[in-house]
């Protein structure tokens, strides 16, 4: 049950340069929920919306302090905040001439389905306590969403903090990804010879390992099967600003890139950020560079690993003489889509000749609430109302591919209201969710960074 309180009355008074309140408490009791919508209403009156510069540098740092495990570092962060790429994006709140919170979208092309899509990228979502459970950041959220599509911008990208926080707003998990974590006695010495070398070193001030990593992320922009990301400066710069970092790179004898690994050390463990390969020789390269750590290391985690990383290449085994390697699901890529003809037109498999019909729905973005007959290379709106319904949430899995249509057909998020009826035995897929299948197939997605 929610707590009870005596009535409220709110007065704003003048503190310093923000806003306050005074409550005056009564004997009268109402629910607390009707306390926050009160204070909800008197702050609406008074909160603006707008984009920032870097005016705002210091209140941001401190807003990101008071709301995050957040220690400023002039070395690692300075450059960041100072960067020019960064304040073309950057949204606050304001009650009254007082910043309460700050919300980054930055722009990034990302690779779904092997095709380059610009998208924004949300992070740095900030709220003062005080000012929380106002719907501060859904106010933002939807400025934002109208400014992405009058720029053309039809994806929006986040990890978040809470899933369930951001589904709401029309998000679901879009990529895959593994954390793997094992001992140094389970790696295998099996190895297949190659030609390539290792070139290792720190990345923080060190312009001869830059040039290495910025070729062999430009390669794997090309040639990855994976949705690598290409960011702002601010953001694509920040792994040469990190102290600890440490890079490993394996090249052929023209110099040319064929994997990489970023990583730290710390108490006999390595923190593998990335482990990226182009072909079998730069993963038995980078595989001979974690052997030759025999003495140096215990144990390893590689933090972003795919769903179809070869691990029986890895290690020779699950476990041995109590220890233990660990696969675990740290999928957290959140993808939300603003204009779904768009996206699916963009996504769909055009070679298609059949056509589905499905019905979206779209609780915060109503003019996405359509019928859409999708298929034979285009994508229309349709008159017809008995397709497969599904929410903009759910549409996402299928658009990316991470989910076939068939499961989540079988899980009740798509269909005919058969929710709660279905099978969970042998039970024949619809047609029209086979259609949907075919346009768009289940493969491997990763976010790789």
């Amino acid at each position: 049950p929610l707590p009870v309180l005596s009535s409220v009355n709110l007065f704003f008074v003048k503190m310093g340069q923000g806003q306050g309140i005074i409550v005056d408490m009564q004997i009268e009791s109402v629910p607390f929920e009707t306390v926050n919508r009160r204070v909800e209403e008197v702050y609406s009156k008074n909160m603006e919306i707008r984009k920032l510069d870097n005016t705002y540098r210091e209140r941001i740092i401190e807003i990101f302090t008071i709301c995050f495990d957040y220690k400023f570092d002039i070395d690692e962060d300075g450059p960041f905040f100072d960067d020019p790429s960064l304040w073309e994006c950057v949204w606050g709140a304001f009650d009254g001439q007082t910043l309460i919170a700050s919300y980054i979208s930055y722009k990034q092309r990302v690779k779904i389905r092997n095709r380059a899509i610009e998208c924004r990228y949300l992070d740095g979502v900030a709220t003062l306590p005080e000012y929380r459970n106002m719907g501060i950041i859904k106010d933002i959220f939807m400025r934002d969403c109208a400014d992405a599509l009058d720029n053309g911008i039809n994806i929006m990208m986040l990890d978040p903090f809470k899933h369930d926080y951001y589904r709401k707003l029309g998000f679901e998990t879009a990529l895959e990804n593994l954390n793997l974590s094992f001992d140094y006695s389970l790696l295998s010495r099996e190895m297949v010879e190659n030609d390539l070398r290792i070139v290792s070193g720190m990345l923080f001030q060190k312009d001869s390992m830059k040039s290495l990593v910025e070729a062999a992320l430009e390669k794997l922009w090309e040639e990855s099967r994976y949705a690598e990301v290409k960011e702002i400066s601010a953001y694509s710069q920040g792994i040469y600003r990190e102290k600890d970092l440490l890079c490993a790179v394996a090249l052929d004898d023209d110099d040319l890139p064929h994997g990489l690994i970023l990583y730290s050390k710390k108490e006999r463990k390595m923190n593998i950020r990335r482990f990226s390969f182009t072909d079998l020789q730069g993963f038995y390269a980078l595989k001979k560079f974690l052997l030759n750590h025999r003495d140096q290391l215990s144990s390893f985690e590689i933090r972003r690993v795919p769903p179809d990383f070869p691990v029986e290449l890895l290690l020779h085994s699950g476990w041995q003489a109590g220890k233990f390697a660990e696969l675990k699901d740290f999928s957290s890529r959140m993808m939300r889509i603003l204009s779904p003809v768009a996206v699916i037109s963009e996504l769909m498999n055009k070679k298609i000749p059949d056509r589905v019909i499905i019905e979206i729905e779209d609780r915060n973005l109503p003019q996405n609430n359509l019928s859409l007959s999708v298929g034979n290379g285009e994508v229309v709106t349709s008159t017809d109302r008995h397709g497969l319904s599904i929410s903009i949430s759910d549409l996402v899995p299928i658009v990316t591919g991470r989910i076939s249509a068939s499961r989540l057909w079988r899980m009740g998020k798509l269909g005919k209201g058969e929710c709660g009826k279905l099978s969970w035995g042998i039970t024949e897929v619809p047609l029209d969710v086979q259609i949907l299948d075919s346009l768009f197939p289940r493969i491997t997605t990763h976010n790789v960074h």
